[in-house]
């Protein structure tokens, strides 16, 4: 289907009968057809927040009202037609704005189109919740049909701790688990409350064994039966020395796991021995920077390992100690989480999204910055990503902010093609499935203790921007094939992304990684 022909303009400002205030005259044309629409300034009001109240996102911002009421100015009134005009072309250029019930009726767009609109908005299917407490982290198993994830209280009182513990015993923490019967429908099958916080979550299929952090630094292990579906626990595991476990992730074969002590270790997943591992103190910024996110890369031997001072750390986890391979600065933006998909890595930092090649190991010197994705209403500090995942077979990207609101790229895209709210709070884990069992869904967790899963709606091609984007700043094509030391292809990111190898850090010396291990300090 051809893209439609579309052009919008606020051809003049006139006042109302009574005099109170100016309304707007807005000439559209599309295909061939022209007309006008005429809306005051409070109208274009109503319609924000219509769409906000709709889960609608990312929306544009009104100009400031004037204070001593309607603008009577030529240059106010011809400025706030400009804005007012582009305003309504981003909410026209974006999928799932355009194919809203409000955009449309607002711009009588359904009386002059033939053509049948869908809206493109996720809907939502179900919602797992603990009220208590915000959700730290989730995993879905398709083959289990089973969604598991750990909760933590992040209230003020919380950050007492033990501390408050100690006074009062309480519940900060909890683990809960839910099955799909043969009948599809949904049944928590176990719940347990910690008196600490639950931090972070990693499950392995093969030996369907779970792994839990806790603030406390241990790791419990569960095996979950098939039968019952109520996890057991098998075992505590002390590797972080009482400092919050911050990541966890398993393979067949090891389990990746990152604290708050600054430390990384790599145990064998069936035999629970600690293989290598270390504190990474010495690579960290400054003394406040934290281990924030992982990846482990089992089938190369590698470990990717963020920080909250705006680092990815590549390690070869082949032998102990591991061996530095090669370090990605992202500036002072802390990287909240990373995604492989097929040869490329997705890194949540800052505002943005980042793309970034995958390369095989040894060959770390050429990993390059692919792109950018960004929402362009969420910048200036409004919210900060969090989470990310993508669906490969739809090339697709979710990101999860710090607002409640999720994002959706298309591959090629800089900008989001839809933005909507998921929860109050932020989105603290994204997960994409698209086996038929429980997919094809989108499953985001948030601050407010729910996890909901998203139906997509319509296809890749109804995620196609009407007009070409005028505020991307770079051509498509330059954000490809670019080295990862130029700056990255967003406005509101003024840092660089370089890139060091042993070569850069020869000076380091092995003290620099502070291998500890065991359960010393």
């Amino acid at each position: 289907m051809a893209e439609p022909s579309m052009r919008i303009s606020v051809v003049k400002a006139t006042p109302t009968e009574d005099n109170s205030t100016y309304q707007y005259h807005i000439q559209m044309d599309l295909d061939g057809t022209t007309w006008q629409v005429v809306k005051r300034f409070s109208e274009f009001d109503v319609l924000l927040q219509s769409l906000s109240g709709t889960r609608y996102a990312g929306l544009p911002a009104l100009p400031a009202k004037t204070l001593l009421g309607s603008p009577t100015d030529d240059a106010v009134i011809a400025s706030r037609k400009e804005q007012l005009r582009i305003i309504l072309n981003d909410l026209l250029n974006r999928p799932d704005t355009r194919t809203s019930q409000q955009v449309r009726k607002f711009l009588a767009l359904d009386s002059h189109s033939l053509e049948a609109v869908r809206s493109v908005q996720p809907e939502a299917l179900r919602t797992f919740e603990d009220p208590r407490f915000g959700v730290s982290d989730l995993v879905v198993s398709p083959e289990l049909r089973m969604v598991v994830a750990t909760h933590e209280d992040s209230t003020h009182l919380s950050r007492l701790g033990r501390v408050w513990s100690v006074v009062e015993p309480d519940e900060l923490g909890a683990l809960h688990v839910w099955a799909q019967a043969p009948d599809e429908s949904w049944k928590r099958t176990f719940s347990y409350t910690f008196g600490i916080k639950a931090r972070s979550l990693a499950w392995e299929e093969a030996s369907r064994q779970l792994f839990v952090g806790l603030e406390d630094g241990k790791i419990e292990v569960y095996l979950v039966p098939s039968e019952t579906m109520q996890p057991v626990k098998k075992a505590s595991l002390e590797l972080h020395h009482k400092s919050p476990v911050t990541y966890l992730s398993a393979s067949s074969r090891r389990l990746l796991s990152l604290g708050f002590d600054t430390a990384m270790r790599v145990i064998d997943v069936r035999s629970r021995e600690l293989l290598c591992g270390g504190r990474l103190v010495k690579r960290l910024r400054n003394e406040a920077d934290y281990l924030s996110c992982g990846l482990l890369d089992d089938a190369q031997d590698r470990a990717f390992v963020g920080s909250s001072g705006g680092d990815v750390f590549i390690f070869d986890i082949s032998r102990n100690p591991p061996n530095f391979l090669f370090n990605l600065d992202f500036g002072s933006q802390g990287v909240s989480m990373m995604c492989p998909c097929q040869d490329k890595l997705f890194v949540a930092s800052g505002e943005c999204i980042f793309t970034v090649s995958l390369e095989e190991k040894g060959k770390e010197q050429r990993i390059s910055k692919l792109g950018t994705h960004r929402c362009k209403y969420l910048a200036g500090g409004e919210a900060t990503a969090l989470s990310v995942a993508t669906a490969p077979a739809r090339g697709l990207v979710f990101g999860g902010f710090s607002d409640g609101s999720v994002a959706i790229w298309t591959a090629a895209e800089i900008e989001a093609c839809i933005v909507f709210w998921a929860h109050d709070s932020d989105v603290t884990k994204l997960a994409w499935i698209e086996l038929p069992t429980l997919g094809p869904t989108l499953y985001t967790g948030g601050g407010d203790g729910k996890i909901t899963s998203w139906r997509l709606s319509g296809s890749v091609e109804d995620y196609t921007f009407w007009a070409p984007q005028q505020a991307a700043a770079m051509d498509a094509a330059s954000i490809f094939n670019a080295p990862i030391a130029q700056v990255l292809g967003s406005p509101t990111y003024t840092g660089d992304v370089k890139a060091s190898g042993p070569a850069a850090a020869a000076g380091d010396g092995l003290d620099a990684f502070e291998p500890t291990f065991g359960t010393g300090p």
